[in-house]
């Protein structure tokens, strides 16, 4: 084998120590302080739902606002005045029998 070779699988052997150690050790704080590490992942999820309701607070705004410059009255009105005038009322409600 030619040294090179020899280094690489020096250094991939030591990659592979590096990664299950750095895995132990996480697994090592997760377990020693159980109090903190839910702490943080209590924290992380409330802070992640806080920017969610913000932000979709933000967007509705937004999509609220742009709606309210727009001027729909005025052809919802025509359209529901001419559905209205389609209806043939006396099949819809009923007239009381007279006596």
């Amino acid at each position: 084998m030619k040294s090179t070779q020899k280094l690489t699988l020096e250094i991939k052997k030591l990659n592979r120590k590096l990664e299950d150690i750095n895995n132990r050790s996480r697994y090592m704080i997760y377990s020693a302080k159980p109090g903190k590490f839910m702490l943080y992942n209590f924290l992380a999820g409330t802070f992640h739902a806080l920017g969610s309701l913000i932000g979709t607070a933000l967007i509705l705004g937004a999509l609220a606002y742009f709606a309210s410059q727009i001027d729909l009255v005025k052809p919802v009105a025509t359209w529901m005045e001419q559905v209205v005038s389609q209806v043939k009322w006396e099949e819809v409600v009923p007239t009381l029998p007279t006596q």
